[in-house]
């Protein structure tokens, strides 16, 4: 994004489908509903929700934010659009990084392929795609660890996982 920054780029996806796909919008903002969640990519992030009246309200991530998040890099983002990755795979590999409930994960990625299905479709999101992932490095980082944790692992589960010193550090144990 030589240009724009993140919240830029967010604002201009969201306008974009808004305007070329009333319908894929209106399934957008049914799935994010009241929720607030945090977009990383690369080393930008920001904090996305839509208000009552359904209107984009993106912040510069700062603190701690939203419990639900998720990140990625731009590699991973060409290779969803050029159908090169699954959004499934992307995160069993490490790709993208999500954090939050099975509920709040499951909507963040029936957005993701939304957006994804809208940007193979309208010509003013091919454009920011263009702009997103021009002169950016391709290679995608490499998975280092588990991608994704429930936030709802419930204390047996847990105490198996630390019986098997499986835990992420985040979650009280050795990197697995």
């Amino acid at each position: 994004m030589p240009d724009r920054g993140l919240a830029a780029f967010v604002a201009a996806l969201v306008a974009g489908l808004d305007a070329g796909d009333p319908d894929a919008a209106a399934r957008v903002r049914r799935l994010a509903g009241a929720h607030e969640a945090r977009i990383g990519l690369d080393d930008e992030a920001v904090d996305v929700r839509f208000d009552g009246d359904g209107r984009l309200r993106v912040t510069s991530a700062v603190g701690d934010g939203p419990r639900c998040w998720g990140r990625t890099d731009r590699g991973t983002v060409a290779d969803l659009l050029d159908a090169r990755l699954e959004v499934r795979d992307a995160v069993l590999t490490g790709r993208i990084e999500v954090v939050g409930t099975v509920q709040e994960v499951a909507a963040i990625f029936a957005v993701v392929e939304v957006l994804i299905a809208a940007s193979v479709r309208l010509p003013a999101l091919q454009t920011l795609a263009d702009e997103l992932l021009a002169g950016a490095p391709v290679a995608p980082r490499p998975a280092t660890r588990a991608s994704w944790y429930p936030t709802e692992i419930g204390p047996v589960e847990i105490a198996l996982l630390a019986e098997l010193d499986l835990l992420a550090d985040e979650l009280g144990g050795a990197a697995g």
